[in-house]
């Protein structure tokens, strides 16, 4: 029998890099300061290749200030002869009446189907502890009106910012194109139309393996097996302590537990709440084809590959025995 290869389960993220901490504003300022300066994102990327990491996450160079720094590093560690793989995250511009829909709507919209099923979604969603970063997100995810059916119908893509964004990583080692989150929004107003054609583009620009990040698992994957073939999985957050995992924890686990397709693991850590042992033996529970991880520094880099190395070996073990 084959024998995993821990770190190959391992992917490096890019949020730190480009200034998102999911803890706090001040940790945020302190990552864009830290990460402004290409040396330090390269000495991180640098030092996962030495401990066995070759599958780095990406963002589309216009999604934020330091996502052009962050690729330049990683060109530059490509162009050098480093055997590395690239997984880029596309958003998905949704249009309405060509104006790009509002987040706190299509959130709104998340809780007017998913209470359906789930009477606790709102509650669950309000107090996530990452949602609760954005500026006065109660109030505001309260206030907000969900989209109509209507509005569903009438719903279309930005399809010249898709093909910019696929034809910018068309001739870089890309292992998977991973379009965003919103992927939740069109799946549950059944727009799989919109779903078919990203990933007809993403394939005409030479992408074989297509998989969709999603943040409401335990609705969007079962919607999504059932109406829609030609992916390759889902990207969507696993942590113990259930973060980002809508409509609920135990919902959004059963449905990766079940899926047939390829699962990638996300926010393992919480965003730094949860201890990376714990997050890992949690995470490996399931059968992920990947984990990211994002961190801020060399030495968080090490214990973060150390815990998961000793539970994927504890994994590894079981598997042989």
């Amino acid at each position: 029998m084959e024998v995993l290869n821990p770190t190959n389960k391992l992917i490096l993220g890019h949020m730190p890099f480009v200034g998102i901490s999911y803890q706090n504003e001040e940790k945020n300022e302190e990552y864009r300061k830290r990460f402004s300066e290409t040396n330090a994102t390269r000495k991180v990327v640098e030092a996962a290749i030495e401990m066995g990491i070759r599958r780095f996450a990406a963002a589309t160079p216009h999604s934020s200030i330091l996502s052009p720094l962050h690729l330049q590093v990683l060109q530059l560690i490509i162009d050098e002869g480093h055997d590395i793989e690239l997984l880029p995250c596309i958003e998905i511009p949704i249009r309405l009446d060509n104006s790009k829909i509002n987040a706190f709507r299509r959130w709104a919209t998340y809780v007017k189907f998913e209470r359906r099923l789930y009477p606790e979604v709102k509650r669950l969603i309000i107090n996530d502890p990452i949602l609760n970063f954005r500026e006065d997100w109660k109030h505001r995810l309260s206030a907000s009106k969900p989209y109509s059916d209507d509005d569903s119908r009438k719903l279309t893509m930005d399809w010249n910012e898709i093909d910019e964004d696929l034809q910018f990583f068309a001739e870089l080692p890309v292992g998977y194109v991973e379009f965003g989150s919103e992927t939740d929004f069109l799946a549950m107003t059944g727009r799989f139309d919109l779903l078919g054609e990203l990933m007809e583009r993403a394939k005409n620009h030479g992408f074989k393996n297509v998989l969709f990040g999603v943040h409401h698992a335990g609705m969007t994957i079962p919607i999504l097996d059932d109406e829609l073939e030609g992916f390759h999985g889902y990207v969507t957050p696993l942590n113990p302590l259930g973060v980002m995992m809508f409509p609920t924890k135990l919902s959004a686990e059963r449905a990766v537990k079940s899926v047939e397709k390829a699962v990638y693991a996300i926010k393992p850590l919480a965003g730094g709440r949860v201890t990376p042992k714990k997050a890992f033996t949690y995470v490996f529970n399931f059968q992920v084809e990947g984990c990211m991880i994002g961190v801020s520094s060399v030495a968080e880099l090490k214990e973060d590959i150390e815990a998961a190395i000793e539970v994927l070996e504890t994994v590894n073990r079981k598997f042989i025995d």
